[in-house]
């Protein structure tokens, strides 16, 4: 049996205690709704841009990835734009990483993102779908809850740099959902559906 215990943040105290971190979580509560925020891209992005301000490479990366992937109604797709910011953010979260006075929370978070990197091949950094599930599997033994969402959607459910496993697949996907990931909650009905058409 696997105990962990769920990080979670209050976006009341976040707000209410602005530094670049909580920019950061603020910005991806409301892109991703995680946290009990409701999706909000333009939040989502001012939060963002805060943080990119400062500097900071969480944000940096946020925005990278935002140009990358697209924010429905609120950024459009560019991908030079995102090449710029992603390949800077790159040894920056690296550094952050490794910095001995970050707490332990930022630093699950930044990891997080270096998985993203493996996962999608972003700047200069190869796709490797091995390396990619090893920081994500090590983020969401730590409690990260969109890398539990991701063991049990994507890694384990299809193969993803790890064996296919149903049984872990459904652990994880479990476990998002009673922690009350919206979008861990929608994928179960999804599944189910699937299942008894």
């Amino acid at each position: 049996v696997i105990y962990m215990t769920i990080i979670k943040f209050d976006l009341e105290k976040l707000k209410q205690n602005a530094n670049n971190f909580n920019y950061y979580i603020l910005g991806r509560s409301y892109d991703l709704a995680e946290n009990g925020a409701k999706q909000d891209y333009n939040r989502a992005l001012f939060y963002y841009r805060e943080g990119l301000k400062n500097g900071y490479p969480l944000c940096i990366y946020s925005v990278g990835i935002s140009y990358e992937l697209g924010l429905e109604g609120v950024l459009p797709i560019d991908k030079q734009k995102a090449k710029i910011l992603l390949t800077d953010a790159y040894p920056k979260i690296l550094e952050l990483i490794s910095n001995p006075n970050i707490n332990e929370i930022e630093k699950v978070y930044a990891k997080f993102i270096t998985g993203a990197y493996y996962y999608y091949g972003l700047g200069k950094i190869d796709k490797d779908y091995q390396k990619a599930f090893q920081i994500i599997k090590e983020c969401a033994e730590q409690g990260h809850i969109a890398a539990i969402y991701d063991l049990g959607a994507n890694f384990y459910y299809n193969g993803i740099g790890t064996n296919k496993d149903n049984d872990l697949a459904d652990f994880y996907l479990n476990l998002a959902s009673e922690n009350g990931l919206p979008r861990a909650i929608s994928l179960i009905k999804t599944r189910k559906n699937s299942l008894h058409n």
